[in-house]
């Protein structure tokens, strides 16, 4: 009888691969999280795990003071354990490779105004898509951006797009999360993370930036523009769901699902609303997910509203359920103010009332699930991008520490969509609401 090879191989569960890779990240001494904890249970909530983490002091490579707690925003939730903490592992490496590639220099910001580029010849983004804001903004006391000019000098990089084989200079202040303007460089808007996304594949690391870009684009459209959402009634295409709910929300207000379209884009945004009881606070809080599958999407959605639900309980707990006046409307500049006024009950009509601008359909009517392979999902809305007219650039932020962890980190940005503003800031002059049916909400927009 032949001798027979066998090919052992070791295997581990999610859970051990999640607590393998923080034994890596969390130190007090020397990780990339010096802390990290998690929530205990909200009233009238079902058994979920959520948790946050403090970023290791990237602040002091730039020279700036160092932030509040829970300033990186960074959390993770699940029904199970390793749910929450991998995304809590991920989120860390999205905000560290932000910072670590200005830190590192790899991305080399040239000073020059607009109008030098483009004399110059170099393929610069245009002067009219730089323009977000409009005059009564800028006009306001405390707004924290102001007014692009093409010739005054700002920070710019050069990035490849991902449509064609072109470069193009974009400022370093839309694209860098850890790009600290020069000094008397003009505050244009301030870098976030949408379009950032970590992951072991680099595939998998791309497609997440993709689907978050156009997640944020959609959301952030709908909210400040004119277009309803569609609230999903449950059938079949959503039996996986119903079961889940019905186990985790028996006794519970259960959450309500909109799927948000978008103009030109494709994928899922779905917004879900979670309610307490009449009379409880949180009131109401919302929460975002997105991806090829309707089914997937609502899911992450509603992960994604439990960690606001934390969110708002902890800063209900610190503020109380005070009325905002005008002033504090129009100056909410953070990403937590906001979640707390809406999940007061005077914050939580407003969201009601946009919402209540909606059609009813089944799930199974909604435009079907992609179900190619996640290389193909991703060109298919690079494509779109590119049959659309849109730019779209993009950098591999990945680090040596962060390869070294098995994880590599994508970014992606375009000037042709919307981005996650701070609340009472959003680009009001932004050539894309017109997609959107035009700017014409003036409320803050209800997401972290």
């Amino acid at each position: 009888m032949p001798e027979t090879a066998l090919d052992l191989r070791l295997g581990r569960d999610d859970a051990e691969r999640a607590q393998s890779l923080q034994r890596r990240m969390h130190s007090r001494l020397c990780g990339l999280i010096p802390s990290m904890g998690g929530l205990n249970k909200p009233l009238r909530s079902p058994r979920m795990f959520v948790e946050g983490a403090e970023l290791t002091g990237v602040h002091l490579w730039s020279g700036q003071p160092a932030p509040k707690p829970g300033f990186y925003h960074i959390g993770g939730y699940g029904f199970l354990p390793f749910e929450s903490r991998i995304r809590v592992l991920g989120e860390t490496l999205e905000r560290y490779a932000g910072h670590a590639a200005v830190a590192e220099e790899r991305f080399p910001v040239t000073m020059a105004s607009q109008a030098e580029l483009a004399e110059q010849g170099e393929p610069v983004i245009a002067e009219d898509r730089l323009r977000l804001f409009d005059a009564a903004q800028l006009a306001r006391d405390g707004f924290p951006y102001q007014r692009f000019d093409p010739h005054t000098p700002i920070g710019w990089v050069k990035l490849p797009s991902l449509t064609d084989s072109s470069e193009a200079w974009v400022p370093a202040q839309m694209f860098l999360l850890g790009y600290v303007p020069a000094p008397g460089e003009p505050h244009l808007v301030s870098a976030v993370t949408t379009g950032t996304a970590a992951h072991t594949s680099p595939d998998a690391a791309l497609r997440g930036a993709l689907f978050e870009l156009v997640q944020i684009d959609t959301a952030i459209g709908h909210w400040f523009g004119t277009t309803d959402s569609v609230l999903i009634e449950p059938d079949s295409r959503l039996t996986a769901l119903q079961a889940f709910l019905a186990r985790h929300y028996t006794g519970l207000v259960k959450p309500e699902f909109h799927y948000l379209p978008n103009p030109d884009l494709p994928g899922f945004t779905v917004a879900c609303l979670l309610r307490n009881p009449k009379g409880a606070l949180p009131a109401l809080c919302a929460g975002l997910g997105s991806g090829a599958s309707l089914e997937r999407a609502v899911y992450r959605a509603l992960l994604e509203t439990v960690g606001v639900h934390a969110l708002a309980s902890w800063t209900l707990l610190e503020e109380g359920e005070a009325t905002p006046g005008p002033d504090r409307l129009s100056g909410m500049f953070d990403l937590e103010s906001n979640v707390g006024y809406y999940a007061t009950r005077e914050g939580a009509a407003v969201v009601e009332e946009r919402f209540s601008r909606h059609e009813c359909k089944p799930a199974g009517e909604l435009p079907p699930d992609d179900t190619r392979s996640g290389r193909q999902v991703a060109r298919s809305v690079v494509e779109a991008f590119r049959s659309t007219g849109k730019t779209l650039y993009w950098a591999d932020l990945t680090s040596c520490d962060i390869r070294d962890l098995g994880f590599t980190v994508m970014r992606v940005w375009s000037p042709d969509t919307l981005s996650l503003p701070l609340p009472s800031a959003p680009a009001a002059a932004h050539r894309r609401f017109a997609d959107h049916g035009g700017f014409t909400n003036p409320q803050p927009h209800p997401y972290p």
